[in-house]
């Protein structure tokens, strides 16, 4: 059997390491080839021919322009930041664009904003998060006259608060890549360490009555509100911007408009029983039609219940009613409630019901394990392998 033949050894080395070093070898199908780095990464380029001669003027030639490149120039963390505020952060909500401000002023604090976008690290994401961590937001005190303002203090944050900075940042990151003003996020697949398990506490069944028993201690618009949450398993903001035009009781349909969903997401949810009884107590107490809400406000009908004033009451009623205090049982409580209750409908119907989009976040972030439908599960098993 002959023996495979060896490759070519040849190779042609020119101009200065760390500068514009090229090497030229032979390639797999004889080809030659040209080996060195732009912008820091390596580049090989097949020169299309064997000439070995040809093959070094063309090295040195390339060896040549790459001493004085023509790059193109650089973007600081500054520019990239501040074009994306003047760009993108103005579509987005009053209260994202303050976020926006607040949370790249604080990238531009911690990793040096004159420094380039492309050159962040994992190591810079992870400086930064450890700081995060053990510092947190400055909370400056408001100034009095004539007295001394003290030192803020640090409070220190947990993962989630941290994620949303780097999103944020990714999201710069990639949209400086669709501009053109960096060539790549070097940011790519970083995750924040999850240091904590979330506390995702619900408002039980029991709960729920609990509250419903003294909810005539408030005004109407909360025991609408309690019904509605349950009933539905949406979010507070999505309930109060709520218009009668979006409630068609003849063909029992809600509309839930994208302008006033979190993720934008508009779709109808059919009206249950409970929802009904609550819609037309409303409709009797507060008749309105086409852009009226369906739970006005206590003083001025013509706006909804603001989230401050129902968030206000739903602390209020939790004590009357003598529950534990849980932090993070506010008014999303309902809504990992509604999630959990319906763990036996297809994820496509849940999301819908519930306006989610992704069915991760539902099993990841709202549905809660189940002892009893564990062994229901088991138990049908048994009964399928018998």
């Amino acid at each position: 059997m002959p023996r495979a033949r060896k490759q070519d050894q040849f190779t042609f080395s020119c101009g200065e390491w760390g500068v514009n070093r090229i090497r030229i070898y032979v390639g797999k199908s004889g080809i030659l080839v040209a080996e060195y780095r732009r912008s820091g990464r390596k580049v090989r380029e097949s020169l299309g021919h064997r000439d070995r001669e040809r093959a070094k003027e063309e090295a040195e030639q390339l060896a040549a322009s790459l001493r004085t490149p023509d790059r193109k120039k650089t973007v600081s963390l500054n520019q990239l930041f501040d074009n994306y505020l003047r760009d993108v952060t103005p579509t987005k909500s009053v209260t994202t664009q303050k976020h926006d401000k607040t949370t790249l002023d604080r990238f531009r604090q911690m990793l040096d904003g004159t420094r380039e976008a492309d050159s962040l690290t994992y190591q810079d994401a992870a400086r930064y998060e450890r700081e995060r961590r053990s510092g947190g937001d400055l909370r400056p005190r408001a100034k009095v006259k004539g007295q001394k303002v003290a030192t803020p203090k640090l409070h220190p944050l947990k993962s989630r608060s941290i994620v949303y900075d780097f999103r944020l940042l990714r999201a710069v990151l990639n949209w400086g890549v669709g501009a053109r003003l960096i060539d790549r996020n070097t940011l790519t697949g970083y995750r924040v360490s999850e240091l904590e398990t979330p506390k995702r506490p619900i408002f039980t069944n029991p709960h729920y009555q609990a509250l419903r028993a003294v909810a005539n201690e408030f005004p109407w618009q909360f025991g609408c509100l309690l019904v509605l949450a349950h009933e539905t398993g949406h979010r507070l903001s999505a309930m109060l911007h709520l218009q009668w035009r979006d409630v068609d009781l003849a063909n029992g349909r809600i509309t839930w408009r994208a302008e006033n969903d979190k993720i934008g997401y508009e779709h109808p949810t059919p009206v249950s029983d409970g929802a009904r009884v609550a819609f037309e107590e409303a409709r009797r107490i507060a008749p309105g039609v086409g852009t009226a809400p369906v739970v006005p406000g206590v003083g001025d009908r013509g706006l909804p219940v603001g989230p401050h004033l129902a968030r206000d009451w739903l602390q209020r009623a939790q004590d009357r009613a003598g529950l534990p205090p849980e932090k993070g049982r506010g008014w999303h409580g309902f809504r990992r409630n509604f999630a959990s209750e319906l763990r036996g409908a297809s994820l496509r119907d849940l999301c819908d019901l519930g306006g989610w989009k992704d069915p991760t976040t539902v099993v990841k972030c709202y549905q809660r394990p189940s002892e009893s439908a564990m062994r229901a599960a088991q138990a049908n098993r048994i009964a399928l392998e018998g």
